[in-house]
């Protein structure tokens, strides 16, 4: 039966009986006897055979959805009893955006792996909404981002801050907000804006091209909301993928970009001056996320402890 099962679970990944039978190193005859038996024993189809790719029926859908509720009850028990033998082997596997992994997560794995030896870990990378995804498909043990956080199915618990600023080509800084700009030390450094004189008005910089990430980017959606609260309609010169890029074409001279105080403080660029926003959007807090109603271990819950340690 397990063996059956694990065979409807691959026609059904791969959509295809033919492709599913080469991952399973059967013959295609073999397969479809397998899951026809099934259907037998059920009393219907589990896929309708005249779509391409093979689509679930009804009852197909009813029987996937248990059996993954079943495998979900084998992998937790499965944790569960390793965690209670063995805390110090296993692996875990966590996610978080290009920016997470590079400017946050490094001097945790880092502890990580000095404490916990005999733990691999496997580092996936996306934006929040797969971030989200792969939580909810079990793809992740832990994931990481500062997006909105569905409560319904995930606990959350914050492990990390950063401050968004406006970063700005010296040449491309109107006169009327020079006195307002910060130095990438004094940026760096937390300086505040008090001591370097008031904020400038943000609706100075409309006439400046930006730089902003792409639609899919929950990034930019932040950085939009903050310029609305100012009434401001920046000029996009280029929409990127990764925020990274657009710090390196902000340095190059091509136009403003929203940047983090932790950026700055790795490159200390003098070419730009950085400028505080005066939004509550511009303090982001980062979070560890589990899922609801699943075994968290001793090893997610000292990997999760060791942002503590920053």
């Amino acid at each position: 039966m397990e063996t059956d099962m694990a065979y409807i679970c691959e026609v059904y990944r791969t959509g295809s009986f033919s492709q599913a039978a080469r991952n399973l190193f059967m013959t295609q005859p073999a397969l479809s006897i397998a899951v026809r038996r099934v259907e037998e024993a059920i009393g219907a189809p589990l896929f309708e055979r005249g779509t391409q790719p093979l689509a679930l029926t009804e009852a197909g859908k009813i029987y996937l959805r248990r059996l993954m509720e079943i495998k979900c009850i084998e992998e937790e028990m499965d944790r569960e009893l390793k965690d209670y033998l063995n805390a110090d082997t296993g692996e875990l596997t966590i996610g978080g955006s290009q920016y997470f992994n590079a400017y946050i997560l490094p001097p945790v794995l880092h502890r990580y792996n000095l404490s916990h030896p005999g733990i691999r870990l496997n580092i996936l990378e996306d934006n929040s909404k797969i971030i989200d995804r792969w939580m909810a498909e079990r793809t992740l043990d832990i994931g990481f981002h500062s997006a909105e956080i569905d409560t319904s199915r995930f606990h959350s618990q914050a492990v990390a801050k950063d401050e968004i600023l406006l970063a700005i080509p010296r040449p491309l800084v109107p006169a009327a907000a020079l006195s307002a700009g910060l130095t990438a030390r004094q940026a760096a450094t937390g300086l505040t804006r008090e001591a370097c004189g008031p904020l400038a008005d943000i609706s100075l910089f409309s006439g400046l091209p930006f730089l902003l990430l792409s639609e899919s980017n929950q990034f930019r959606q932040r950085c939009l909301a903050i310029c609305q609260e100012k009434n401001l309609q920046p000029t996009v010169r280029f929409c990127i993928e990764q925020l990274e890029t657009s710090w390196h074409f902000a340095r190059q001279g091509l136009g403003a970009a929203f940047i983090t105080n932790l950026m700055i403080a790795r490159a200390m660029d003098e070419s730009l001056l950085y400028y505080k926003l005066d939004s509550p959007l511009a303090q982001r807090t980062f979070h560890a996320l589990t899922r609801k109603q699943a075994f968290i271990s001793r090893s997610m819950k000292d990997f999760i402890r060791s942002f503590s340690q920053n």
